[in-house]
């Protein structure tokens, strides 16, 4: 039986554009290509579902059209939105997703959604309370609206010992330090970059800074996502590195967010830990290869490919 996976929050639409960056004022540009699809946390639901995890995306989206095709999307992937509340009058989170391909850069311009604050209904701690993990991305920690449902959430996980992913991200900078010790406090796997250290680690920076987060959590796994070159975990007996792998890149946005998706499938699925990063390195590779994400997102296929092209003998198939 596939393991299962709640998904809290950071539910984005992204309008993705290819232009020149840096954008500048009066130096207009048309874009060869348009993509509208679900961005933030949903690349990583659709990560997890296309290597095979149920998934269950709890929080919120608006009752504009942005949200209802947000709906219909995860819903066409199979994912259980069953529990996603949709209050009245409210609006999607909607990213305008500037993406220079020449120099595999991107910026985000974003408008959080609006509407009432969200509350743990009954049919959302159920979903909670039967899931094998929790994932939970930085910008939803932060969300204003999901406030209640965010400390609601700390709660269970913290009365009924439930296993805890979470992924940084660069909107976590804005957390206090409150929140940071709370999620530190339950955290079981903490993912990262390294611009993103200093956002848990008071300001602190390098793999020095990781290393004294772990001597505080000694029962913490931290995953380093260092893009094409690959990873590191570390838990306080040691550490494991990952190579990465290099290919032909066409867009980074969601690379980071797909690497969590597969890392967690490989984890709860009791691989090695060398393999679960290996796996989650070829997923971030095989997602650059593509524009955009959300529906974009590899293929357990295409993570087997990539695995292949580097005679790397694990059988995802």
């Amino acid at each position: 039986m596939p393991k299962q996976i709640v998904s809290i929050g950071d539910l984005v639409v992204d309008l993705v554009l290819d232009v020149n960056l840096p954008a500048n004022i009066d130096e207009h540009q048309m874009s060869p290509t348009l993509l509208f699809e679900p961005g933030g946390a949903a690349s990583t639901i659709f990560a997890a579902r296309n290597m095979g995890l149920d998934v269950v995306a709890l929080g919120t989206v608006g009752t504009d059209f942005q949200g209802q095709m947000l709906i219909q999307m995860l819903i066409d992937a199979g994912v259980d939105t069953s529990a996603l509340t949709l209050p009245p009058n409210s609006s999607t989170t909607t990213v305008v997703a500037l993406s220079d391909t020449t120099q595999n850069g991107h910026v985000f311009l974003g408008h959080y959604g609006e509407g009432d604050q969200v509350d743990m209904t009954h049919t959302a701690a159920g979903k909670l309370l039967h899931a094998d993990a929790i994932f939970m991305p930085g910008y939803t920690a932060v969300e204003k609206r999901l406030q209640p449902l965010v400390q609601d959430t700390f709660e269970l996980i913290d009365s009924h010992q439930l296993r805890f992913y979470f992924d940084v991200g660069p909107f976590f900078e804005q957390a206090s330090d409150r929140l940071v010790a709370k999620i530190l406090s339950l955290v079981d796997v903490l993912l990262l970059t390294e611009e993103e250290i200093p956002f848990v680690t008071g300001g602190h920076t390098g793999i020095h800074a990781l290393q004294s987060l772990l001597n505080a959590y000694p029962d913490m796994m931290i995953v380093l996502k260092m893009g094409s070159s690959g990873c590191r975990i570390l838990q306080s007996d040691g550490e494991i590195r990952c190579a990465g792998y290099h290919v032909q890149v066409a867009d980074t946005i969601g690379a980071g967010d797909t690497f969590a998706g597969a890392f967690m499938w490989a984890h709860l699925n009791g691989l090695p830990l060398q393999e679960c990063g290996t796996i989650a390195n070829a997923m971030g590779a095989a997602s650059v290869q593509v524009a955009g994400a959300g529906r974009n997102v590899p293929t357990r296929h295409e993570v087997q490919a990539i695995l292949n092209d580097n005679r790397v003998p694990i059988d995802l198939l």
